[in-house]
């Protein structure tokens, strides 16, 4: 029988507060770049050069940059994991978990449903990353140990994501891509979901002194908003921590939610404030009126649905269709939210 893990990755996602500039490029870009800044400097001597030669092209960049750039890169890889490992659960609606293919029985569901595609180049560029300094004692190890079957996976589920021709020749090439698929998602998910527990700790230090620097220079809008995905994140946690999803949701305890919940209604009522105000606009350079569209305000709407679906006591009756009142619609807008941040103080 397959072992499932509770909810982590719905939280995990969280994370993408955080991500800057530098993800745009591939590490062979990134060299290029620091090779032409090197170019554009004043001559060096023979012995500078090969000095400069030996130590590599990426340290033409500062130590602070690089370690900014690979923790982009592990977050933005931690993305990508959070999906597959969501594309690994949609694929066992559809397939019967075990050595041999086969499709369950009346699922209602097509071969493929929901399954995602995934790019190559940033799993290539994490692992190249990985023997980079600055280390980083977990996630390293971590990145080189799943390196194959994370590439297995996202090259499969790629596979199945772009075909439609699955039952010619007798499912011959669904059979093929199981007999990838079942190895490599059994030794990925562990390690994925230690990689996503293992960048969240490290996010949380970050994003917690990232806050207390937005605040304290008075960059209200961007605390507002970063402070309430956080608080978000760390309620989407509780639920993974209690071990409660959909399928039990009236399961939840909600005793450390509920003052979560009222801090998060404070944060959107100072964000709405400070949107508002066109000075404090002007301050952090904003034009849009509206930035975030009322998102944080369904945001909380979805958790006041969640908190009244748990006291109701009902439980779900499909929680795959991720319906109002559900711990994945409420993850829903999480993301919306975080996808806008993303959009207004970073892309």
């Amino acid at each position: 029988m397959r072992k499932r893990f509770m909810g982590a990755a719905l939280a995990a996602v969280c994370i993408a507060v955080l991500a800057v500039s530098g993800c745009g490029e591939n590490i062979n870009e990134l060299k290029e770049n620091a090779k032409a800044k090197a170019l554009s400097e004043p001559a060096k001597t023979v012995e500078e050069e090969t000095e400069e030669e030996e130590t590599g092209a990426e340290e033409s960049i500062s130590p602070e940059q690089m370690d900014l750039i690979k923790y982009n890169y592990y977050v933005e890889l931690n993305n990508e994991i959070v999906k597959l490992l969501d594309d690994i659960d949609y694929y066992y609606e559809v397939v019967e978990y075990g050595e041999e293919f086969a499709l369950i029985p009346d699922s209602g569901y097509t071969y493929g449903y929901r399954i995602r595609g995934f790019g190559k180049n940033l799993a290539d560029d994490c692992i190249q990353l990985a023997d980079m300094e600055p280390a980083y004692e977990t996630l390293d190890p971590l990145v080189k140990e799943m390196a194959e079957p994370l590439k297995e996976l996202m090259e499969a589920f790629s596979e199945v994501s772009r075909s439609n021709d699955y039952a010619a020749n007798q499912y011959q090439k669904a059979k093929d891509l199981h007999a990838v698929i079942y190895p490599a998602a059994d030794e990925f998910e562990p390690l994925g979901y230690e990689f996503i527990h293992a960048v969240s700790e490290v996010a949380d230090e970050r994003i917690a002194a990232e806050e207390e620097e937005m605040k304290a220079e008075g960059r209200l809008i961007a605390y507002n908003a970063s402070r309430g995905i956080s608080i978000a994140g760390q309620i989407m946690d509780e639920c993974t921590l209690q071990g409660v999803t959909d399928d039990n949701i009236t399961d939840l305890d909600l005793t450390k939610i509920k003052p979560l919940y009222e801090e998060l209604t404070l944060i959107v009522e100072d964000l709405n404030a400070a949107t508002a105000d066109s000075n404090q606009m002007m301050k952090e350079s904003m034009s849009n009126s509206k930035p975030f569209d009322q998102l944080y305000e369904r945001m909380l709407q979805a958790l006041e649905w969640m908190m009244g679906q748990v006291e109701s006591g009902k439980p779900i009756e499909d929680p795959g269709l991720e319906p109002l009142g559900s711990i994945a619609h409420f993850s829903n807008t999480l993301s919306d939210c975080i996808d806008r941040y993303n959009t207004v103080f970073v892309d």
